[in-house]
């Protein structure tokens, strides 16, 4: 008796980290539900990924919207009975000074990146619980341990969801529920479009996603090298800020 594959679902499916973690779970052997605004891009992805002999579903989301979430976790139980593997990627950035952000941008960044996931998480842990089993992975970033100028909202997310995945992880202690972080440093994704040095492609996140899935771990820093920074910003926080003015 052949086992029934298992379920992973991907927000922010549309492109860049998300759109390479579909195709790489769905290489893994996921059915994999893939949730974003885009619908044409989607549609677009589950048709290829079908094509490869995949099971592949499009749920169109909006993740600024509680309703659009709850209809989301809905929909991903019915069409397949569970979810095993939440991979929470969707996330948008918007350049701004501390000091200057508008409301709608501070709404907008800390409701898709920090709020939705939360939200998203609650909906489907339930049925994880009753199973005992799961494993919700977090993408954050290494700007959830080093603000650069002019991206403090952003930043300010990450670092707010790096906190909550830290509370999570803990809460599930004495449970096979798993929470993971995932931090990418400048990855080549259209929300890094106009950045001319050179950068991994999201191919190298999807890779450490699904080692997280096989190996959990507390966080992962893609590319390593950023470690070198997170260690410098935790031991020597003065320095980084030198580093860093030097930079603007």
């Amino acid at each position: 008796m052949t086992s029934q594959p298992k379920v992973a679902l991907i927000t922010g499916a549309s492109s860049g980290i998300g759109e390479a973690t579909a195709r790489q779970l769905a290489r893994d052997g996921f059915t994999v539900i893939l949730a974003a605004r885009r619908v044409a891009l989607l549609d677009k992805l589950v048709n290829e990924l079908t094509q490869a002999n995949a099971t592949a579903y499009a749920i169109p989301t909006d993740m600024t919207q509680p309703t659009q979430i709850e209809a989301l976790a809905q929909q991903a139980l019915q069409q397949c009975g569970r979810v095993d593997v939440l991979v929470n990627n969707a996330g948008v950035g918007q350049p701004a000074k501390a000091y200057e952000a508008s409301d709608e941008t501070i709404e907008f960044i800390m409701r898709t990146n920090f709020v939705s996931v939360i939200q998203l998480t609650r909906a489907l842990m339930p049925q994880m619980l009753a199973r005992n089993s799961g494993h919700v992975i977090n993408v954050a970033s290494v700007s959830g341990h080093v603000t650069v100028p002019g991206s403090s909202i952003y930043a300010a997310s990450k670092h707010a969801l790096r906190a909550w995945n830290d509370g999570l992880r803990r809460d599930l202690r004495g449970t096979h529920v798993r929470a993971s972080l995932v931090s990418p440093g400048f990855i080549r994704t259209p929300m890094t479009e106009g950045i001319t040095a050179p950068m991994p492609g999201p191919e190298a996140v999807a890779n450490a996603i699904s080692s997280l899935i096989k190996r959990p771990k507390r966080e992962v820093i893609v590319p390593g090298i950023y470690r070198l920074g997170v260690w410098a910003e935790a031991i020597a926080p003065g320095l980084m800020d030198w580093a860093l003015a030097k930079m603007r």
